[in-house]
């Protein structure tokens, strides 16, 4: 079980427990398949397997978004939990193992059910972008009987993912889960995940920040997308009238940290060698919340994410060689 789930956690994860299958693909592959490049697309069990059956497996790892920026900071020392569904299947038992192998509480039992675990292949093009198609599984239909109320409690941030949202189930689960923390004086973080979630959740989104997060991360199309304006100054005044903070990833022009009249630009690092962009943004996620949890500034909270991002880009996976 990882650490003792009595203790009190830094930090627990609520998302998506998928099983990431990563493959080389070209550009023609995915107009081949009419498959939107860049995007994380559902699909049904049949689809997977067909498009696994078509390609060659890089490597395969336990995954999901917030599964992997929880990892990242047990890695670097964080008392971490994880709340997710899983069948009772050999792959929700590899998922479990994985989270075990990395000091890890999984806060959730294996269940049987018609559905099988999740999983994701992950598509990596030559100029190292990341397309996904995703089979949710069993994963989706998380509800509040899977919410440990004793793990949010005693944990001082509980991060949530965009990806959740799929079922209304998973979206009053979530609700609890918020609840809870925020009842207990903890904190709440959220990644909005996706500009394809925000298209279709956008006001359900926004009501959730406006009333129980804190911490927002989102890349700069999907800040864009979720205020539904293209100018990134204009959102900069729109969010610093705000009292939560927001951590935007930029690209190749860095991060933007901003919480009320406090904005930091933080300047992106010399990448060597870009291999595959899949958990960049968790692992910014990760390095962000490490050292906010330190109660390092939040220029330095902006710097340490750019820097864990950076790192897992060169190379492939989501998951940081330790």
């Amino acid at each position: 079980m990882g650490r003792n789930m009595v203790g009190k956690f830094d930090i627990t994860g609520i998302g998506n427990a998928i099983v990431d299958v990563i493959v080389n693909v070209e550009d023609k592959y995915l107009e081949d398949q009419d498959i939107r490049k860049g995007m994380m697309s559902l699909v049904d069990l049949k689809t997977i397997e067909n498009i696994s059956d078509t390609i060659e497996i890089k490597t395969t790892v336990s995954g999901g978004s917030v599964a992997n920026s929880i990892v990242a900071l047990a890695q670097n020392g964080m008392n971490t939990a994880f709340i997710g569904k899983v069948s009772n299947d050999e792959i929700g038992s590899k998922f479990i193992d994985g989270l075990k192998s990395e000091n890890v509480t999984f806060a959730c039992k294996a269940q049987s059910d018609d559905s099988k675990s999740g999983r994701c292949i992950v598509m990596v093009t030559p100029d190292a972008q990341r397309t996904m198609s995703t089979y949710l599984g069993i994963s989706q239909k998380l509800d509040s009987g899977d919410i440990n109320q004793d793990v949010i409690k005693n944990s001082s941030i509980t991060y949530l993912e965009g990806y959740l949202w799929d079922l209304d189930d998973a979206q009053v689960a979530i609700k609890h889960a918020t609840d809870y923390a925020k009842s207990s004086g903890n904190l709440v973080a959220f990644s909005v995940s996706d500009v394809f979630c925000i298209e279709r959740f956008r006001d359900s989104f926004r009501s959730m920040i406006d009333s129980n997060v804190d911490i927002v991360f989102a890349n700069k199309e999907e800040i864009k997308s979720l205020y539904e304006n293209d100018n990134i100054e204009e959102i900069t005044k729109i969010l610093s009238q705000q009292e939560r903070i927001y951590a935007i990833t930029m690209g190749e022009e860095g991060a933007l940290i901003i919480k009320g009249d406090e904005t930091y630009k933080i300047e992106a690092q010399k990448i060597e060698n870009l291999v595959d962009t899949t958990g960049a943004g968790d692992l910014f996620a990760a390095g962000f919340l490490e050292h906010f949890i330190k109660n390092e500034s939040l220029e330095s909270c902006g710097s340490r994410g750019v820097e864990m991002a950076s790192r897992v880009i060169q190379q492939y996976g989501a998951r940081l060689k330790t």
